[in-house]
């Protein structure tokens, strides 16, 4: 290949992506709020009406969850199944929404646990995301948390928030759910 043509290929593609980005009809307004049709103040949502992939009905989704948020936000793995749930709501299809479980572990785990014992851990303070979980759990999102994280992290199961289930490890999970068909996003 020239030289002076391999540069030239990822111009191009920056070029192909601004392009994009910059097609009427798909950028959302800027002035545009969030939308949280369902779960309050978690998960908000921008109306796309022009983009292309809708939602569709149906589906099995896990949010495998390890990165721990930032102190006093919730975490991310949550947000984002909070964030699936209100866009299948706002697009009149609430019924019809993919089955969610999201699975909590490494630093994920923090997420899981009672206001009592998040205060004990080193980010301290009560859990940002105690709402966020009982919300999700009434919106019947599978919260789970892996027990060997939770042992190895030295707490207690009994310092799991209600609602969450406890899975005797994540990779066990993981392994079940996609031999069961899930599909699985990452969250790191």
């Amino acid at each position: 290949m020239n030289p002076a043509s391999s540069s030239v290929f990822p111009c191009l593609a920056i070029m192909v992506v601004a392009a994009s980005i910059a097609v009427p009809g798909f950028a959302a307004d800027p002035s545009s709020p969030l939308e949280f049709p369902r779960i309050t103040g978690y998960g908000g949502v921008v109306r796309l009406p022009d983009a292309g992939e809708r939602p569709r009905a149906g589906g099995k989704v896990v949010f495998d969850t390890t990165a721990a948020a930032a102190a006093g936000k919730p975490n991310r793995g949550l947000d984002s199944a909070a964030r699936l749930v209100n866009v299948y709501v706002s697009e009149g299809m609430e019924h019809s929404r993919p089955r969610i479980a999201v699975i909590l572990h490494t630093g994920a785990t923090l997420a899981a646990l009672s206001d009592e014992a998040h205060g004990r851990s080193a980010t301290g303070g009560p859990n940002p995301n105690r709402q966020l979980v009982e919300d999700l759990v009434a919106e019947g999102v599978e919260v789970w948390v892996c027990g060997q994280s939770v042992i190895r992290g030295g707490h207690s199961l009994d310092d799991v928030l209600p609602g969450i289930k406890v899975a005797y490890s994540a990779m066990i999970f993981n392994i079940n759910r996609q031999a069961d068909g899930w599909s699985t996003l990452g969250v790191h």
